[in-house]
């Protein structure tokens, strides 16, 4: 299992992260059928299926017919206890009855499964199922840990490589808030020095700054777009709560008593560094 999530985590793009994390967990023989769906507004939509019998990635036609399946995870359903409770589970589907699926039970011909959930960021974001249907043996503990633990680094991995993307598509747009802030400090200084009133502050910590991490350097950018804690959120696809977290830790390390004062703060730090 590690082997396999280490080679997930190389390819680095969350969509190939995806699309490879069934085949890499049939590189083990335990199990005969991957499917790897996606878990959007408490909607589940197959993406990817992998099995033996098919010699690796299901045929086109097939997976299309297979993600045109919707399943709204609602009570009674074992799949949306597992999203909202994070853990896996072996499912027997004659003594699951209504508990189990039945558009995917029925396209898949399963008798018996493991389904373990997709975590990122404390969100179920997706769901793992895989059965042993083809081998004719049935589900036991090993089985549920493996998948239990295969789901967990596949979250891990999935997680680092969404951030790595969101970064590289907000870097810039950060650098050209910082730079326009800078700019406008630049211009308010001059202002102020030949009105003979004011000076440039004196609050500017560059050791601050650069204890920010990635994620939160990522906050600041949107907060310097002036965007709300439920726009952030909604944006990283995180909880409100935890984007409030991040918030409180830039606005600490920078010493900054408002958002404002944060990114106006490392506007300065950038514009002093750039200086030296």
């Amino acid at each position: 299992m590690r082997a396999a999530i280490h080679r997930l985590g190389e390819l680095g793009s969350p969509s190939g992260i995806l699309d490879r994390a069934a085949q890499e967990l049939g590189s083990d023989p335990e199990f005969d059928r991957i499917l790897i769906s996606e878990l959007i507004d408490g909607r589940l939509t197959p993406r990817v299926l992998w099995g033996r019998e098919y010699e690796g990635d299901v045929d086109a036609e097939r997976l299309q017919r297979l993600q045109a399946i919707t399943v709204l995870l609602e009570y009674p359903l074992v799949e949306h206890d597992v999203a909202r409770r994070r853990h896996a589970e072996i499912v027997v589907v004659a003594r699951a009855g209504s508990r189990a699926p039945a558009a995917l039970t029925s396209a898949l011909g399963w008798s018996s499964y493991v389904v373990a959930p997709i975590v990122v960021e404390g969100n179920t974001v997706g769901l793992l199922h895989a059965d042993a249907d083809a081998s004719g043996r049935g589900l036991d503990a090993v089985d549920l840990e493996v998948a239990a633990l295969y789901s967990d680094g596949l979250g891990e991995v999935f997680d680092r490589a969404v951030l790595r993307e969101t970064l590289g598509r907000h870097r810039t747009e950060l650098q050209s808030a910082v730079h326009w802030l800078s700019d406008r400090l630049g211009l308010l200084a001059t202002d102020a020095r030949l009105a003979g009133t004011v000076t440039m502050p004196s609050d500017i910590d560059v050791e601050a700054a650069e204890a920010l991490t990635p994620r939160e350097l990522e906050v600041l950018g949107l907060m310097a777009r002036g965007q709300t804690n439920a726009a952030i959120a909604a944006a990283l696809v995180v909880r409100e709560g935890t984007v409030k977290y991040h918030v409180k830790n830039v606005l600490r390390k920078l010493g900054a008593r408002s958002r404002a004062d944060a990114v106006a703060r490392y506007a300065r730090t950038v514009s002093a560094a750039e200086g030296r």
